[in-house]
Formats: structure tokens, sequence, C-alpha cells
């Protein structure tokens, strides 16, 4: 081949391959087309174009974009943004989100463009930058001042910026946030982190300087409502509620918001603030509902749905008018109202007095009852409540309550009656007592007691107690027959209580006074209860303990209490027992409506240190023996415990303790006592031994009950008056009188 040909064909390939290597390879500048700003979103919106040829052949292509604020002469962006052409997304179209507000600053914008290619580096083949585009902001502006943003909702916990701009000569000395504060001069930028929710309100923002402010709501989106629940009391009107899923912090407009509508027909039925979390709407011809409720703030929505059948959300309004009338002692009729004419059941609600109550249902439509099997002359409190008797849901608030008794009927049951004894010489006294018992049911006002009496040998007797008296005196010439205690109401009387008093009793304990009374200690007591033991007997089916819970006045409140046979010990509880009073109980046997005393007891709660000294008296002094005597009634029963013996103690004045038969003691600053103790209660005498000449003694006697007294500071000083100083005979003709005087043992 020619060598010139040659050359050409080359020349012709290199050409036709640059060529296409130009082609694949091509640069498509970007246009502006459009740059606007969106400031409620603080966005830049931005729009370019390239030629058709790109578009065509679907290029994949990178435009970097850089955007630059204007006077600061900072880049606050540059980043790329990689796209596939086609017709269906031309013109190009992108925005930023600003962290600053829009409205605060200029920007100029540039993009240049880059064709994907493997071949060609990324650095060789970007186009040239566009020119810059320019923003303008308020930050140009001198003749206003400016706050960006305003009444702005934002969420809890982000970050906000806000801007002061100041017109021309004005320095804006600071921004505060609530309580936050950033100083700067004409215009400042400040960005709050992780902000707080606000009050009600909204959050004041200021810039200090000028008298720009604004609020800022910060709040969080609205949680899922609640508990939605819908239902009718007259099928004319739906009545629906919800509880917020969230608390909403804010007041308003910017507050949460509440829209409830229809799924399957697109009807909305209302819009609520928090503060009023219910909806009414009138049914018309539906009767299935698809119901939506939305939870909707500036910063999102939530749903939650319900469905129902209108005829299965029937919850009828309350019965009112409620009126009772007593048919009987033992049935009340109830009559009530009903506020719309629905086919309706019911339950009755009846409170007794001890607090059981008791449901009574009524499974037909009525509007009245009668409650029967009730207790006579009882107070009951009704109330009532309905609810749908076909597809039944739930039931109606109760009605307002209503009271009513029930008639009165003779009373039930036996009174608990006993009886004390005074005897007489030709004659004696009979007090009858009477209580309740657990069986008695007075079913009525008791207005009288009857009582009716037999003795032996005498004529029948009767007499009327008024109520509310439960004794009565009756004066008798002989205590053997048969007494019988009635109460009796406006309808008729109780069964008869008998207690019969027979001449075995009265022989055989002589009239309860020589019985002999035992003192017995409080070792198995309590704080309140006194322990009584007896000795059974097999003859007796039963037993019976009285006392008086005041034994040293009177009335006494006289009690008593009954046991069973099997029984032999009990602990007397009352809250009318105190420490240091001595309690007098009388244990008897019972057989059937008879009794004899088998025990008598006196015991105190607690024992306590007796009161009161002993008068004591010197009756004999000589150099051979002292007889000491003291006056006493260690048998009062007003002492505060049983008197178990004396201590008497003796003083030399010089402090010597020579005595024979006594106790030597030493107390304070070594002065020396003497002791005689003395065990028996009725004794009231001692004697002293050899007391010697001319010697001075100070004598002092101390009563103990369950433990032995101390000795005193009258003692010890001498100054108190019962305290007894003898001076011995200082002379020998005293030794002989002495010697003539047997000493008592």
């Amino acid at each position: 081949m020619d060598h010139s040909v040659l050359q050409v064909v080359l020349l012709h390939i290199a050409v036709c391959f640059c060529s296409l290597q130009r082609q694949d390879n091509s640069v498509f500048p970007p246009t502006f087309l459009n740059v606007s700003k969106n400031p409620a979103h603080q966005q830049l919106l931005l729009e370019w174009d390239v030629n058709d040829e790109a578009y065509n052949s679907e290029k994949q292509m990178i435009f970097n974009i850089q955007i630059n604020q204007t006077g600061a002469n900072n880049v606050v962006w540059d980043k790329n943004y990689t796209t596939t052409l086609n017709k269906s997304n031309r013109p190009i179209r992108w925005r930023w989100v600003a962290r600053e507000p829009m409205e605060c600053m200029s920007y100029a914008l540039r993009i240049r463009s880059l064709v994907i290619s493997k071949d060609v580096p990324v650095s060789e083949s970007w186009s040239d930058w566009t020119k810059l585009k320019e923003v303008k902001g308020l930050d140009i502006e001198d003749s206003n001042s400016y706050i960006f943003p305003k009444n702005k909702v934002v969420e809890e916990g982000s970050d906000v910026s806000f801007c002061c701009i100041g017109k021309k000569g004005e320095n804006i000395s600071a921004l505060r946030f609530g309580d936050r504060t950033e100083t700067s001069q004409r215009r400042m930028v400040f960005t709050v982190n992780n902000v707080s929710l606000s009050k009600p309100g909204g959050t004041i923002v200021h810039c200090e300087g000028s008298e720009l402010w604004t609020l800022t709501f910060v709040t969080r989106p609205p949680g899922e409502p609640k508990d939605l629940s819908c239902e009718t009391e007259d099928n004319v009107t739906l009545n629906c509620a919800w509880q917020p899923g969230s608390e909403d912090n804010l007041a308003g407009k910017h507050s949460v918001e509440f829209i409830l509508s229809d799924r399957s027909n697109g009807t909305t039925y209302c819009h609520q603030q928090p503060s009023k979390n219910s909806c009414s709407f009138k049914i018309g011809h539906q009767t299935t509902y698809d119901l939506r409720l939305t939870a909707k703030n500036a910063l999102g929505y939530k749903h939650t749905y319900l469905s129902f059948d209108v005829a299965h959300r029937v919850h009828p309004a309350p019965p009112f008018e409620l009126s009772v009338f007593a048919r009987s002692a033992t049935a009340i009729e109830l009559y009530w109202k009903r506020k719309h004419n629905l086919e309706l059941l019911c339950q009755i609600k009846s409170h007794h007095p001890d607090g059981k109550v008791d449901l009574h249902n009524i499974s037909y439509s009525t509007k009245s009852y009668t409650v029967s099997g009730l207790q006579p002359y009882t107070e009951y409190t009704f109330q009532v409540r309905c609810g749908a008797s076909q597809h039944f849901w739930k039931w109606s608030k109760w009605s307002e309550s209503v009271t009513e008794r029930t008639k009165e009927s003779a009373p039930s049951g036996h009174l608990d009656v006993w009886r004390s004894m005074s005897p007489g010489l030709d004659s004696c006294t009979i007090t009858v007592f009477w209580r309740p018992s657990p069986s008695f049911h007075a079913n009525g006002k008791i207005k009288t007691y009857e009582i009716f009496w037999e003795m032996l040998g005498e004529y029948p007797m009767s007499k009327e107690v008024p109520a509310p008296d439960n004794s009565t005196m009756l004066f008798l010439d002989n205590c053997s027959g048969n007494i019988t205690v009635l109460a009796k109401n406006s309808v008729n009387s109780s069964p008869p209580s008998v207690i019969v008093i027979s001449a075995a009793s009265e022989n055989d304990h002589a009239w309860e006074i020589n019985t002999h009374t035992s003192k017995e200690d409080s070792v198995n007591n309590t704080e309140a209860g006194i322990y009584i033991s007896w000795e059974p007997q097999s003859q007796f089916d039963g037993y019976i303990i009285d006392w008086c819970n005041h034994p040293r006045v009177q009335p006494c409140d006289f009690q008593w209490k009954k046991f069973g046979r099997n029984q032999s010990s009990a602990l007397i509880t009352s809250d009318a027992f105190r420490p240091g009073v001595q309690y007098s109980f009388r244990v008897y046997g019972s057989h059937g409506n008879t009794a004899s005393l088998l025990e008598k007891k006196a015991k105190y709660l607690k024992e306590l240190k007796p009161e009161g000294i002993p008068e004591l008296h010197v009756d004999t002094v000589n150099s051979r023996f002292l007889t000491l005597t003291w006056d006493y009634d260690h048998l009062n029963e007003s002492h505060r415990g049983f008197i178990r013996g004396y201590c008497v103690f003796v003083k030399d004045k010089y402090g010597n303790c020579m005595l024979e038969g006594s106790e030597k003691l030493i107390i304070q600053d070594g002065v020396v006592i003497c002791k005689y103790t003395i065990e028996e209660p009725a004794k009231k005498t001692l004697t002293v031994k050899d007391p010697g000449l001319n010697k001075e003694y100070w004598f002092e006697v101390l009563a103990f009950s369950t433990s032995l007294p101390n000795i005193t500071d009258d003692l010890i000083k001498g100054t108190a008056p019962h305290i007894k100083k003898v001076t011995t005979p200082s002379d020998v003709s005293g030794i002989a009188v002495a010697l003539k005087s047997p000493i008592p043992v």
C-alpha cells in the first residue's frame, strides 16, 4: 500500500476515535432557572437545567453545589448531588435546609456538573462553575429591626437557632431565650440546644437592646389517643369520649387538636381541643360506624380506630325519682321513672344496716318492684340501675339512693335476764336485770318491759318498766319463786324469759352472806382483762359470773356473763377496769333457769402501792421493852391492793441498830435503820425488846401489798407528824419497874 494512503487512513481513524471519545465525555454545564426561599421551613429551593443531549442519553451526573454566606465569605455547604437524567425529572430540583432562620442572612450559590464515566478522572471532567446566584436576606436591611423565627413550634430536645437583626444604629446587646442569654452586636445568631418544654403560653425570646421579641412553642408530637369509646343512652345521640395519649403542655391554637371522623363515608363529626375529650352527634339512619380519632399538632399526628354497631352500645341514663313504700314488716315496694322509652332490664341494690348488700335482678322491663325477705323495723337504702334488654352492653349509673324502714312485728328471741339479791330479816330485795341476747330482735321500738313474779305462797304480781330502763327492784316477803321478763313493742310482746329463785339456793348459801371471798392475785391478768377460774361441777349445765364495773359508785354498772358447762375459766374484759380498784366477782352454777352461788372472788386488774399511813401508838415504854400498836383497816375495799403486812422502821438517834429481832439496814451517809417485817395484815402490834436506858428512837409503820416499802425521808429527817419519837427511862428506878412487868410475847 502506498505510504501516503496509509497515513490518511490512520489519521481518519484517530479523528473518529477522538470524536467518539469526546462525545462520551461531553461536559454539560448547568444553568440556573430559579432559586427561592421557604422561610417557614428554613429551606432554599433550587431549580437548574442542562442541555437536551444529556436528557436524551439519560446521563448519570454529579452536581457539586456550593452555598456561601454573603458577607461572611465562608462556605456553609459544599456537597454533591447525584442523579440520572430523564425527561420526567426535568428541570432538576433540590432543596437545602439551613440551620439558621432563612431571613437572617444572604446566601450566594453556584453549581458545576460532571458526567459519570469510568475512563476519565473526576478532577479532569468538571464543568465550569455557574455564576453566583444571590438570595438576599434581611441582614442587609438598615431601616427596620427583625427577630426570627416568629411563633415557631419546635420539638422538645431539638436544637433551635434564632437571629436578631438590629436596624441602623441599633446595637443588639443580648438574645434571651427563657433564662438563657447570648451577647452580640448588630446581628446575632444564637442556637439553643436541647430545648425543654414551654409553658402553656410559650417561651419568650427577646433581643435585648431593642423592642424585638417573639414566642417559641416547644412541645412533643401527639401521642396516640387512648380509650376511645362511644355509646348512646337514647338511640338518638352518640356520645364518644377518649383520653389523650400524652400530656399537652401548650394552650390555644398550638395545642393538640382531636378530629373525629368516619372512615366509611368521610364525615368529620368534630374538632376538639384537649380540654374537651368528647364529642356528641346525631345518629340518624346510620347504625354501624368505622370511626377514626386523630390527635394532631404542628409536629405530627396519631390515629386510633373504633368500629361498632350502635345497637350494641346502649348505655341508658340512670333511673330517677325513686320512691319507696313499706308494705309489711318484711317487704318494701319501689317505684322509679326512666328518661327514655327503651326496653330495659333493671337491678336493685339494697343496703342493710350491718353493711351487707343484696342485688335483685329484674329480667323484664318494669318501673316498680317489691323487695321481700327483709327484717322487721329495719332501715334499708335502695338504688336502681338499668341496662338494655337486648345486646346488653353495660349498666347505667346507679340512681340516687332512697331509704325506708320496714314495719314493726312482735319481738323475737329471748331477753338475757339475771338478778342480784339483798336479803333482810323477814324479806329480801331482788334487783332484776335484762338486756338483749344474741338471738333477740326487737323488731320495732321497745316501749315497755313487763315483769311478772310469782313467789312461793303468794299471788302473782306484775309491773311495767318503761324503756330504755334495763333493771327494776322487787321488794318481796320471801325469795323463792319465778320471775318472768318480756319486751313489748307496739305490735306484741317477746317470748318470756324466766329465772327461778329456789329455797335450796337460800338455804345452801345462807343468802350469800357467809360465802367466803377469796383474794386472788393478778398474775394471769392482761392490760384490760381480769382472769377468773372456778371449780367445775357436773350437776350444772353452765356458769354465770357477775360483777360491777364501778364498785365505788351507785349505780355500779352491774354486769354478768354466761359460760358453757365445759368452761372453768374466763378473761373478763371491760374498758371500765382500772388499776388500783378492787372488783368483786361472784361465780354461779346454773341448771335450767336456776342458779347457785359457788364462789366469791376479790381481784384487782393491777395492784398498786397502798395509800395512807397507819396511826401509830406507843403503849409501854421502859428499858426492857417497848410496845407499839397501830390502827389500820386492812380489809377496806378502797385500798389500791390487798394489804399483805407491815414494815416497822426504827431509827436510833445516834445511828445504831442494836435491837433484837430486827433487820439491820445501812442507807445514805452510813445511817443505820432497824426494820421489822410483819406478814400478817391482821396483826397490828410489835414488842421491841431491850431498847436500853436513855435511848431516843424514831418509829414509822408502813403497810405493803405486792412489794415491801422503802425507807422514807420522813423517817430520816424525823419531821413528819406520823413519825413517833420515844425516849426510854434514864434511871435505875425505871429498870426496877420494868423488871416487875412481863415482856409481851
